[in-house]
């Protein structure tokens, strides 16, 4: 059931509200810009092996933008408080959220049509990197960047070690 497993991964149903499809065991995530227009979705199908990458029906996720538009995932808790964590994926960004931050997942680790955007924001804008050589693209995009010592994404951690990882910017 693809809502529980939503929940499992700490996502809350009514603020995301993503379209869900339990009998195709799919969840949609509607994708925004600053200006609230909608601007893409990205298909989340848990079942589905990571070895079709964007295969709108047989990838584990499928993403698609609109052409020209700045489009992420995260804006409909988006606050300009703090830090801005930039994610690459919506599990890591929600894990974010939960603690009451701003963050936003730019679902690719090469951000860089969102990079005029991110440099615009005036505040500090803070990388979250996954595990690994691919996660350290996302980094030069940020101001500054994090890279955990475990070798997980955000989104696959405990809470006791979210929070370990983000310790130095919950202050």
């Amino acid at each position: 059931m693809i809502s529980q497993h939503l929940n499992e991964r700490f996502v809350n149903l009514f603020l995301y509200n993503p379209i869900i499809d339990e009998e195709e065991g799919v969840a949609t995530f509607l994708l925004y810009n600053l200006s609230g227009q909608i601007c893409g979705y990205q298909q989340y199908r848990p079942s589905a092996g990571k070895e079709k990458k964007n295969h709108p029906r047989e990838g584990r996720y499928f993403t698609y933008r609109t052409s020209g538009k700045v489009a992420v995932f995260g804006l409909e808790v988006f606050n300009r408080n703090g830090p801005l964590f930039v994610t690459e994926g919506i599990f890591d960004c929600v894990r974010i959220h939960n603690l009451g931050f701003a963050a936003i997942a730019t679902l690719s680790n090469d951000p860089k049509h969102i990079s005029s955007w991110l440099n615009t924001l005036g505040r500090k804008t803070v990388a979250v990197c996954d595990p690994g050589a691919s996660g350290d693209r996302i980094k030069k995009y940020t101001n500054y960047y994090i890279k955990p010592n475990i070798n997980k994404d955000l989104g696959d951690m405990t809470n006791k070690e979210v929070e370990e990882v983000l310790k130095d910017y919950l202050k």
